[in-house]
């Protein structure tokens, strides 16, 4: 089956995050999960599950769909989405839990108050699926890794 086929998301596709760092001094070590409800051809829907983050609720998301990209994930993940914000920093070759992959690393400074707010994505470059993110601040620094999937085309 051609990658040309094959439909990006389906019903029941699933995405589990590793979500670990600190946040002041509260230990972060859990999982978030993104899970596919329903696809239409304008829309997708996910249910957002996380597990042992503090900062992360139960979510049910509807994004917008185009059949190519889901740079959307990413705003799950680091509260933007690379297609409407952060600087592209360029590819790099990041190793991954399915094997070295050249992703492109967008970056976004926010400052606030209280010290500047970095956040990276790390998306792979035909649909901006994020394999990674990280956000470091002055309360500490969270990283998200993709650590399973049942996504084929994620996978190989």
């Amino acid at each position: 089956m051609s990658m040309a086929d094959e439909t990006l998301l389906k019903k029941g596709d699933h995405v589990i995050y590793s979500v670990v760092g600190n946040v002041g001094t509260a230990n972060v070590q859990g999982i978030m999960a993104i899970k596919v409800v329903r696809v239409k051809n304008d829309e997708y829907i996910v249910d957002i599950l996380p597990k042992g983050v503090p900062f992360l609720k139960r979510a049910r998301v509807k994004f917008p769909y185009d059949g190519t990209d889901l740079a959307d994930i990413g705003g799950v993940l680091a509260g933007w989405s690379v297609r409407a914000d952060g600087t592209r920093m360029g590819e790099e070759l990041v190793p991954t839990k399915f094997g070295d992959r050249r992703l492109v690393r967008f970056q976004r400074i926010e400052v606030k108050d209280n010290g500047n707010v970095q956040t990276e994505q790390f998306v792979e470059p035909v649909h901006n699926f994020p394999y990674a993110a990280r956000m470091s601040g002055h309360s500490g620094e969270v990283q998200f890794g993709i650590m399973e999937t049942n996504i084929a085309w994620i996978r190989e």
